[in-house]
């Protein structure tokens, strides 16, 4: 049976797409394609190829525990300043932590390609100075020993639990992220994202900004050097 005239004509006559607008929807969808490879640090990020060094020994060990944070506790771990400008073409060959000027110090051969400030051990806890290597790599590691008591809403009612202590009515226990985690001793000290306040205030562990934490965690190997001085 034929169409009606009607849609006939409605169908014959229909107006062509824009090119303006095909052209735009092009580009829309290649952003969107593009979006995943997208990073608030790319323009300190090394080519991939530098990245390749540590990809077989990445694991994960976080468990599934609900945690939020506050705007304040998302914003401090990005305040602080540092340096990342390595040569693409060479692995890091070395980490020096200097607890006296609180930073840390990334070498390719002598060439320093980054620095950033850092968070030692407080007294008490202070991160035991020595020649050590990288043992462990695990990219979201929940401390062992140490946590923080959350309320029903996942929030950090207290900061500084442990694990075995009993926590408030209501609250839960929850393991202290140490995202990007590096060990180095076999006692648990190592290099991982954290807060860092200004002064030796961890419990032996190296704490860096989050964002240079990722970018040493990509570009250093098991057996890199590191090296803790007073």
């Amino acid at each position: 049976m034929n169409r009606s005239p009607v849609r006939q004509t409605a169908t014959r006559h229909e107006k062509p797409r824009s090119p303006s607008i095909a052209r735009g929807f092009l580009l829309a969808v290649a952003l969107l394609a593009a979006l995943p490879g997208l990073r608030a640090d790319d323009s300190t990020t090394a080519p991939t190829s530098s990245r390749s060094y540590h990809q077989q020994s990445v694991y994960s060990s976080k468990q599934g525990v609900n945690r939020q944070y506050s705007p304040e506790d998302r914003v401090r771990y990005q305040l602080w300043n540092y340096t990342w400008k390595p040569d693409p073409n060479r692995p890091i060959t070395r980490v020096e932590v200097r607890i006296g000027e609180q930073k840390v110090y990334v070498y390719q051969g002598d060439d320093v390609a980054g620095v950033s400030p850092t968070t030692t051990g407080k007294p008490g806890h202070a991160t035991p100075p020595g020649h050590y290597t990288i043992l462990v790599k695990d990219i979201d590691h929940k401390s062992n020993l140490y946590g923080v008591f959350l309320d029903a809403n996942g929030y950090i009612i207290d900061g500084n639990a442990e694990v075995g202590e009993k926590p408030p009515p209501g609250a839960v226990y929850d393991s202290a992220d140490m995202p990007y985690y590096m060990r180095i001793r076999e006692d648990g000290v190592g290099m991982h994202a954290g807060y860092l306040p200004g002064y030796p205030a961890s419990h032996g562990c190296i704490r860096l900004p989050h964002a240079f934490a990722e970018l040493l965690f990509s570009n250093v190997s098991l057996g890199t050097p590191v090296d803790v001085v007073p």
